[in-house]
Order: C-alpha cells, then structure tokens, then sequence
C-alpha cells in the first residue's frame, strides 16, 4: 500500500512538537496557564538544552533547522539560544504568578481551543499542500536552472555489489554487467550541494542531463518522487492522466525521482508510464516542493507553481470540465496563511479585549 509506519511516526512527531512550541510560546506571551505553560517549557528546555550540546560538539549535522530554513544559525548558536531560553524557563517556574494574564483565567481554555485549531490548520495545509510560507531556493517565481560557467560540481557514486557498498568517481565507473548495482550519489566532501550552487540537477543513469532537459523555454509539467520505494502504486492513474492532458495542451512532463534502478523498473511495468523518468538526489527533489509525490509547474524556466499530487482536485484530467490553463491548478498559499491568522488574530483579540473590560470599567467609574 505504500505506507511505511516509521515516517508516519517521525511526521506525526514533528507535528505534535511544533504545535506544542508554538502553544506553550502563545502561552507564555499572554500569561495563560501561567504555572503550566512554566513548567512544560522548562520540561522542553531539559531536553532541547542537552540535545543541542550534543550537536555542537559531535556536528551531525550543518545545522538543527531550529527556525527552519527561515534562519539558518550554526549549531552552536542553537545552544547558546538555548542556554538563554532555560535561563528565562527556570525564572518563569519560579516567579511566573507575578506576570500578567492578558486574558483572564476564565476564558484560557477558549484560547487553548482556538490555538490548537489555529496552528494544526497551519500545520495541516503545509503538509497537503505546500509550506504556506516557501523558505527553500526553488520558490515560486525563482528559476530552476541556474548557470554557472566556472563551477562543475563533483559526485560520488555508490554501487553495491554482493551486499556491499563502494564509492566511485566519474572517471572509474564500474560495469553493470559484472553485477554492480547503481545505489546513490552524493557532492565530494566539501563541496556544496547542487542546489545549493547552480540549481536543480537531473540525471538519466549516471549522465547530468539538466541544461538538456530543463534549459529551454518550454512550459513543462515536473512529477517528483523523493521516495519512490513509498510511493502508492494508486495513485498512477491519477498520474498517467495528468500527462494525457499535459500532452492534449502541448505541455512537456517528465518525472524526477530518488529510488533505486529495482524501484524504477518496478514502477515502469506496474504504472506503464509515457513521460521519461530521470533520477534526483532525494534532498534537492524536497527542496523543490514537498509531496511525494508532488508536481511542479514550470514556464520558460521559472518556478510557476507547485503541489502535492493529491492536493490537485482533479482525478480524471482529461475530463471535459477539468480547465485547459495550468495555473487553474495553483494555490493561494499567501491568502490561505492571511485568512487563517486574520481569524485567529481576532478571536484572540476578542478574547483580550473581554478580559480588559472589568479593568476598563472600573477606570471610568472612578
């Protein structure tokens, strides 16, 4: 069925620590739950404190991704952030009952409702569709290819032969024929990735086919697979559609996917696929849009639009009622972010203002 119950796991995880972030850092602004919202954020800051270290110290990573790709800070001034965050956690559990509550006691479990709602709506959208705010290079209205005539980034290739995995150059490939199994590509240490440096990069076996591809200046429909082994073989109806239309308006498709040559067979004979199917590193595929799979919308080189595949509302493309423009299939994810905290803001501007009306009153009755 394509359902794997660790990334499920892990994706429920990130919602659930992203949504209490968000409450108990709500909380802490507007005094609710004063003792509880207290203890919960130095409870988070006995974890995150000592976790951070640990990244300093061992870099495991680049960086921890605490703001996201909004703001991208080293990892150890994660934990000096840190270090200040426990230190406000550990005064707030202590003196916490001499702040403020800006909306009074009675009414907190509205806010709690409210919030919750609010920010799993957040969370919602941007997993079924798209990040409502894009950080990442690829955005829309950036170009997808760029060029760079002094930089040609280096891979390493791994193959696996009787169970074992070896890394090759460019130059000293080895022959498939010998039974070596193509497994992964990664930059030479040191250098940066693709995406980092000169765009989006595609391969056809161990070829970069980008500016073959990519670099021309027609309309092009992109179907990304950032894990093809979880990708439901359901869905290939829905896609093999989209590409009957793409082709009815002379629009060019083609997939990008990370999988193995297995995986890729597999899908070619279940899914009998007409568009061409090129490899990508499963990170670049994600920084591009998030889905899998998700579709890209590309006009004359530049990001138009992108989306999950299931957050399209269309099953059947080549019904007579589905639109012949592209764009009819993009969504506002700006008016979509407006509306929900445009809501929320008032409620919760509702709720302050009926807590400040006792204190309003005995002002002018005086």
């Amino acid at each position: 069925m394509g359902i794997s119950v660790w990334p499920n796991l892990v994706t429920v995880g990130v919602f659930f620590l992203c949504a209490i972030e968000f409450f108990i850092g709500v909380c802490l602004a507007l005094g609710c739950f004063r003792r509880g919202s207290a203890i919960f954020s130095l409870a988070l800051m006995c974890v995150m404190l000592p976790l951070t270290l640990w990244i300093a110290v061992f870099n495991p990573v680049a960086d921890c991704g605490c703001f996201g790709d909004a703001y991208i800070i080293s990892n150890w001034a994660t934990f000096w952030k840190n270090v200040v965050l426990f230190a406000f956690a550990l005064w707030l559990v202590r003196y916490n009952r001499y702040c403020a509550c800006i909306i009074t006691p009675a009414i907190q479990w509205i806010a709690f409702i409210v919030t919750a709602l609010f920010i799993c709506l957040i969370e919602l959208a941007g997993y079924l569709y798209q990040p409502l705010i894009d950080f990442r290079p690829f955005k829309a209205g950036s170009t997808l290819v760029e060029h760079t005539d002094n930089f040609e980034p280096e891979y390493v290739f791994t193959y696996a032969k009787n169970g074992v995995n070896k890394d090759f150059t460019i130059d000293n490939l080895p022959d498939e024929s010998e039974g070596w199994v193509f497994v992964d590509r990664k930059p030479t240490s040191g250098e940066e990735t693709a995406t980092e440096t000169d765009g989006f990069h595609i391969w056809d076996g161990n070829e970069d086919v980008t500016e073959e591809v990519l670099d021309d200046d027609e309309d092009r429909i992109l179907l990304l697979m950032p894990d093809m082994g979880n990708v439901s073989i359901s869905t290939t109806w829905k896609i093999n559609s989209l590409y009957d239309w793409a082709t009815r308006h002379g629009i060019d498709m083609i997939a990008a996917v990370s999988g193995t040559d297995a995986e890729i067979d597999n899908w070619n004979d279940l899914s009998m696929p007409d568009y061409p199917i090129y490899t990508a590193d499963d990170t670049a595929i994600k920084e591009l849009a998030r889905g899998n799979p998700a579709v890209v919308y590309v006009r004359k080189g530049i990001v138009e639009w992108k989306s999950t595949l299931r957050a399209i509302n269309t099953d059947d493309f080549m019904a007579d009622s589905t639109s012949a423009d592209p764009m009819s299939f993009a969504h506002d994810n700006r008016r979509m972010l407006l509306n929900f905290s445009y809501l929320y803001l008032s409620v919760m501007a509702l709720m302050i203002m009926a807590s400040c009306m006792p204190a309003i009153k005995r002002l002018l009755w005086k």
